[in-house]
């Protein structure tokens, strides 16, 4: 085995990565898209807008999609379709993007955060039921990463309990759970598709249900040009105002995510197919274990896979080291692992939210450290390997060599500690 790049050897991995990293695909169809809408002159109000819902609404098998200029306001919509309001309770991981969790506030509700599993980074069950009070109304379950949460479980909290269940399908569009698509198990199922998502418009949301009072309501809240075509006239006295938002999504972005859904099966399993290969290459090397999706699960790979370091079978190099090892091979992983402390951030921690302060709020949710330990104390024997987008076989075997050299010449590097 040749000599290690850290110590001045060659890299393992000499193929330009920039191709098979590149994300969004930004093609001629998406421009010709582009271009026939700005041509059409209709850059605000667009029939287009409502072809992608349909589209998008089929591709899951509902009744209803309702397209927002961001992922945050459909999870708002979502919070007010099905009736969350003041003094409510929503349970809600914290270690995830706080557009989860602050449109709880904007309904006057209260987020009671749970902690998550600390190889998935989703909602932990069994810490969801821990949290439920006669107070709680609906929970947010989040696909983090793209991986599946474990959802029967859920959906069987919810039934115990009466709850509502919104998923959080940001990164995971195109994810199945027992065939299933996310987004489609619960009540509602909210996506976002800023950029560096899996179906990409520059910024847009969705939300989808098969219940036409939570559409109807989400339509209200930020959509008022549209109210007056609702099935149901109940709520057309709103049309000329609405109830204060603008959602809507630019036809621009609804041209970009019409043409973009109709690769997303295909793209989403290129980048399973690379991961995979990845994972069972640099699965054979001692040490080192891939987390793996369950085989009832799809996963979608907005994020980037996690994988365990055993440091006690590699003579008990640390991670780090390992790590700069590989790097050093032109190999593009980094240490990370799923968690985090919004739950300590400034806004839960001074409580001056008017969610906070209404006087029918007659009890204090607390938001303290040690609350979430799973949360707060992320892993420290994971690392993240890269889900290409395209990669060629040639590049994804340079990196299990890169791997392969790296654990051979273990003892070379520790040699050094």
């Amino acid at each position: 085995m040749s000599q290690l790049a850290i110590k001045g050897g060659d890299k393992a991995v000499t193929l330009d990565q920039g191709e098979a990293d590149q994300w969004p695909i930004i093609d001629d169809e998406v421009t010709e898209a582009v271009v026939n809408q700005l041509k059409s002159g209709e850059i605000s109000f667009s029939e287009t807008i409502y072809k992608f819902e349909e589209e998008f609404a089929a591709y899951h098998g509902v009744k209803y999609a309702l397209a927002h200029n961001n992922g945050t306001a459909s999870i708002h919509g979502a919070l007010f379709g099905v009736g969350v309001g003041p003094g409510d309770e929503v349970i809600t991981p914290a270690a995830t993007f706080w557009g989860t969790y602050m449109p709880i506030l904007s309904c006057q509700a209260i987020p009671v955060f749970c902690d998550i599993d600390p190889f998935t980074g989703c909602a932990a069950p069994e810490d969801i039921e821990r949290r439920i009070s006669p107070h709680t109304k609906a929970m947010i379950v989040v696909h983090l990463g793209g991986m599946p949460a474990e959802m029967d479980a859920v959906m069987a909290l919810a039934r115990r309990h009466n709850l509502i269940v919104i998923e959080d399908c940001s990164h995971a569009h195109g994810a199945t759970y027992k065939g299933k698509k996310v987004g489609t198990i619960g009540d509602v199922g909210c996506f976002s598709m800023q950029a560096g998502k899996l179906l990409p418009s520059g910024e847009g949301g969705v939300m989808i249900t098969n219940n036409l009072e939570y559409y109807e309501r989400a339509v209200c809240l930020g959509h008022y040009e549209r109210i007056s075509r609702l099935p149901s006239e109940k709520y057309h006295k709103y049309a000329s105002t609405c109830l204060g938002y603008k959602y809507r999504i630019t036809p621009i972005s609804a041209a970009i995510a019409r043409v973009q859904l109709r690769h997303l099966d295909e793209r989403n399993k290129r980048r399973n197919a690379n991961v995979m290969y990845l994972m069972e290459g640099i699965a054979e090397c001692p040490g080192i274990y891939p987390i793996k999706p369950p085989d009832y699960a799809f996963r979608g790979y907005y994020s980037r896979p996690y994988v365990r370091y055993a440091a006690e079978e590699l003579g008990g190099l640390p991670k780090e080291k390992f790590i700069q090892a590989l790097q050093a091979e032109g190999v593009h992983v980094s240490s990370s692992a799923p968690g985090g402390s919004n739950h300590l951030t400034a806004v839960f921690q001074e409580r001056n939210h008017t969610a906070f302060t209404r006087p029918e709020v007659q009890r204090e949710v607390k938001y303290q450290k040690g609350d979430l330990p799973a949360s707060e104390n992320p892993r420290e024997d994971l690392f993240t390997i890269p889900a290409f987008p395209s990669a060629s076989r040639e590049l994804l075997d340079q990196y299990i060599e890169a791997f392969r050299k790296v654990v051979i010449n273990i003892a070379e590097l520790r040699s050094d500690e």
